[in-house]
C-alpha cells in the first residue's frame, strides 16, 4: 500500500459517520430473544446460551448440509481471524457456528474479534492503514467501494469459481453493485433487502381505510397520509413517518419513481436540482409544510428521538424488510408490510446490504474462504437465522423460525426478483462527505427557512466539486 492509499484510510477511518443499525446499515439481528444477561462467558467447549441452547443448534448443526469446495483444506494448522460488529445474541450464535465449522475442518482454528458497528469501520482502517488486517472483515455496503480503490481487498472470483455449488444465482446480482468494480467481486453479501411499506393495520382500521397493497401509487399515498392525520402535541397521529432524507438510497425510493435521482449512476454529476427530483422534494415538503403530514425536526426533538411508526403514532412508514422482526416482536398494535408505491415512472427501491470481504494482506485466504464459503450458503443463514439473508432459498426457513408470516418470505422474494436494486444508492468514496454537506441544507428547507429552489440549488453547488473524489486511478 502506497502513501497516498495510506492517507486516504486514515482520512476514512476519522470520518466514519455513526450511523444507525436498522437505516442505511446492516447489522442484522438474529430470531433469539436478547440475551438477558450483561457480559457472558461463553463456554468454548459447549458455546449456549437461554437464547440459543447448545444442544438446539447442535441438532440444527447436524440436519444442515454444509457446502464444498475444491479450495483445499491446509495441511497443517492455520488460525484465521474474523472481525464482525456483534452484540450479545449474535455473539453466542456464531461461537456455536464457529464450534461446529471446527469440527467440519480441524486444521482451521478460528479467532474471533468483536466491534459495536460505531466504532468498526474506525478500528479496521487504522489497521489497514498500517497494513495489518484480520483474515476476514465484515463491510458496511457504502464502505466497500473505498477500500477496493485503495486496494485493500482481494478478488473472490477465483474462489468462487473453485466452488461449484457456491450457486450465485440464489443471492440476487442487483445487490452486488457495492462490492464489484472493473469486473471483479470483491465481497459476498452477509445480508441483502429491499425497503417496503409497513403499515399500522389498527389505525387504518380505526379510520375505516382499506390497507396499502400492490396498486398503491405515490399519489395515493400522499392522499392516504393527509386523512390519517390526526391530534396534536404527544397524541398526534402521523399519517407518514419520517421525512425522506437526501441519504444514500433517497434516489431508489424517492425519486427514481418521478424520474429523477440526487446524483446520476456514475456518481459525478449532481441532478438533485433538476425538474423529476424537484417535482418529488416539493410534494413531500409540502406534505410537511402545508399539511403538517410528517414528523417536523422539532416535533422529533420533542419525541425525544422516539421512533413514531414503532410507539404507534403515525400510519405508515418505508424500511427494510429486517424490520419486521422487530416488529413481530411487540404487541402494542397489528402491523402489515407489502410493496413501496408506485411512481409516473414505475415502482423502484433500494437493495442493501453488508458484506465479508478478504482482505489483500491476509496469508490464509484459502481458509478464509472455507469459512466464508459455509458462512453465507444457504445452511449458514438457516443457521445463523439472520431477518434478511441474501440467499433467497433460506428466506421461507428463516421467516418460520422468527414467528414471520409466510406470505412476508414471498414478498422479498418477489420485490427483490422484480424491482429492488442497488441502483441509485450511493456508494462511492464521496458518499458520506455527499451525505454530510447535503443534510443541513434539507434540513433548512424542512424548516421553511430556504425555499425549495435554493435549497437544492445550494446543493448542487457545494456537492459538485466533491464529486472529485470519486474519479479513482
Amino acid at each position: 500500500m502506497n502513501r497516498r492509499q495510506m492517507l486516504a484510510l486514515a482520512v476514512a477511518a476519522a470520518a466514519v459517520p455513526a450511523l444507525s443499525a436498522c437505516g442505511d446499515t446492516r447489522q442484522q439481528k438474529q430470531a433469539a430473544e436478547p440475551v438477558k444477561s450483561g457480559a457472558q462467558v461463553i463456554d468454548p467447549n459447549r458455546p449456549g446460551s437461554e437464547a440459543w441452547p447448545f444442544e438446539a443448534a447442535e441438532q440444527l448443526n447436524n440436519s444442515l448440509t454444509w457446502p464444498k469446495t475444491n479450495v483445499p483444506d491446509p495441511a497443517s494448522k492455520v488460525v484465521i481471524t474474523l472481525a464482525m460488529t456483534t452484540d450479545a445474541v449474535t455473539e453466542v450464535r456464531n461461537a456455536q457456528f464457529d464450534y461446529f465449522f471446527k469440527k467440519r475442518h480441524p486444521n482451521i482454528e478460528v479467532k474471533r474479534e468483536a466491534a459495536p458497528f460505531d466504532d468498526f469501520l474506525t478500528k479496521y482502517m487504522a489497521q489497514a492503514a498500517g497494513g495489518t488486517l484480520p483474515d476476514v472483515l465484515y463491510n458496511h455496503y457504502s464502505w466497500t467501494q473505498n477500500l477496493i480503490a485503495n486496494k485493500v481487498l482481494a478478488p473472490l472470483d477465483d474462489f468462487i469459481a473453485k466452488t461449484p455449488d457456491f450457486d450465485m444465482a440464489d443471492i440476487p446480482q442487483s445487490g452486488l453493485g457495492y462490492f464489484k468494480r472493473d469486473g471483479g467481486l470483491y465481497g459476498l453479501p452477509t445480508d441483502m433487502a429491499p425497503k417496503l411499506l409497513f403499515f399500522n393495520k389498527d389505525l387504518f382500521d380505526k379510520a375505516g381505510l382499506d390497507y396499502p397493497d400492490e396498486s398503491w401509487t405515490f399519489d395515493k399515498l400522499f392522499e392516504t397520509a393527509r386523512k390519517m392525520t390526526s391530534g396534536s402535541g404527544a397524541g398526534k397521529i402521523y399519517g407518514f413517518s419520517p421525512m425522506p432524507k437526501l441519504e444514500n438510497d433517497v434516489s431508489a425510493i424517492y425519486l427514481k419513481p418521478f424520474g429523477g435521482r440526487f446524483l446520476d449512476a456514475a456518481e459525478s454529476k449532481v441532478m438533485v436540482n433538476e425538474p423529476q427530483a424537484k417535482q418529488a422534494l416539493g410534494l413531500w415538503l409540502d406534505l410537511l409544510l402545508k399539511d403538517k403530514v410528517v414528523p417536523s425536526l422539532a416535533e422529533l426533538q420533542l419525541l425525544e428521538k422516539v421512533d413514531p411508526f414503532k410507539t404507534g403514532h403515525a400510519a405508515m412508514m418505508i424500511n427494510g424488510a429486517w424490520l419486521m422482526l422487530e416488529l413481530s416482536k411487540q404487541d402494542a398494535f397489528k402491523w402489515g408490510v407489502t410493496h413501496v408505491p408506485k411512481g409516473p415512472q414505475g415502482r423502484f427501491t433500494s437493495a442493501v446490504g453488508s458484506a465479508l470481504v478478504i482482505p489483500a494482506s491476509s496469508q490464509n485466504k484459502d481458509a478464509a474462504w472455507i469459512y466464508i464459503n459455509e458462512f453465507l450458503s444457504a445452511s449458514g443463514y438457516k443457521f445463523r437465522q439472520i431477518s434478511a439473508p441474501a440467499r433467497q432459498s433460506a428466506w421461507e426457513f428463516n421467516a418460520k423460525a422468527m414467528g414471520l408470516p409466510p406470505e412476508t418470505a414471498e414478498l422479498v422474494k418477489e420485490v427483490m426478483a422484480d424491482y429492488a436494486a442497488d441502483d441509485g444508492v450511493l456508494r462511492l468514496p464521496a458518499n458520506k462527505k455527499v451525505v454530510d454537506t447535503a443534510k443541513p441544507v434539507w434540513e433548512r428547507a424542512m424548516l421553511g427557512k430556504i425555499s425549495l429552489d435554493d435549497a437544492l440549488a445550494e446543493i448542487a453547488a457545494k456537492v459538485t466539486p466533491i464529486l472529485a473524489e470519486n474519479k479513482v486511478a
